[in-house]
């Protein structure tokens, strides 16, 4: 999966929008040995923001990357909540990145 793909370009854009309507101020993370894409905060909350792309809804891809995050999240070297965000042809899914690996964030 490459990482500097127009679709993950735009998928990174989405989100800064997203979170902006959310009432989130973003900071873009950037170079190669990163951890996350997108640093978002508000009033309340800290959130890192992994985003990816993918042709199907499936995270499988992106399997090393939870191990990594939720490895370092069980040890609370992160503050805040992570979240990993899958744009696919279907739309956005959202994972919620915990120390045993990923779980789905069901949006209303």
């Amino acid at each position: 999966m490459s990482y500097d793909t127009k679709a993950s370009r735009c998928a990174i854009w989405f989100a800064i929008s997203d979170l902006k309507n959310r009432g989130y101020l973003t900071d873009r993370c950037c170079g190669k040995d990163r951890i996350f894409d997108l640093i978002a905060w508000n009033r309340e909350n800290i959130l890192g923001l992994i985003i990816r792309t993918s042709r199907t809804k499936n995270i499988r891809s992106c399997h090393e990357e939870i191990l990594k995050i939720s490895a370092l999240v069980q040890n609370r070297m992160i503050p805040g909540k992570t979240e990993l965000w899958l744009y696919h042809p279907g739309g956005r899914s959202r994972y919620d990145i915990v120390p045993g690996g990923a779980i789905c964030i069901r949006e209303a």
